[in-house]
Order: C-alpha cells, then sequence, then structure tokens
C-alpha cells in the first residue's frame, strides 16, 4: 500500500480491513469483509478523497488480498 497515499487514520483503516480479510475463518467470511473493503475504497473515491489511481490500486490490492484468502480456505 506504500503507493497509495492515505491520511494515518484512512492507512490504519485500510490496514484493519486487509488484516480482517487475512483473518477470515471461512469464504464467506473473507468474501464479506472484501466487500465492506471494496464499500471503504467506494466511499474515500465518492468523496474525494483519493489521489487519480489510488482507487484503483486499493481495489487491485483488496481484491488481490480476497483472492489468496480464498485460495488458502479452499478444499484441496
Amino acid at each position: 500500500m506504500e503507493n497509495v497515499l492515505l491520511s494515518d487514520k484512512m492507512k490504519r483503516e485500510a490496514d484493519r480491513l486487509l488484516a480482517q480479510i487475512g483473518r477470515a475463518d471461512s469464504m464467506i467470511v473473507a468474501v464479506k469483509a472484501g466487500a465492506r473493503a471494496e464499500g471503504f475504497v467506494l466511499g474515500m473515491e465518492t468523496a474525494g478523497g483519493l489521489r487519480d489511481g489510488d482507487a484503483e490500486r486499493l481495489y487491485i490490492i483488496f481484491e488481490s488480498a480476497v483472492e489468496e484468502r480464498l485460495k488458502s480456505l479452499a478444499p484441496i
């Protein structure tokens, strides 16, 4: 997330959301955490709280985290 400019408060929230995704103990919980993260980005984007390109970078960061968590939770 070093390429995304966020205030300290927003950085803490983004980190908290990433941690929730990483701690998800089921696929449903992981998807819900990803949806919350997407809502966070959408809200910041709508409010004009992000530089050009930062919203897209955050979407990719959160989406990648969800994908990785889902892979780790998938039965073999």
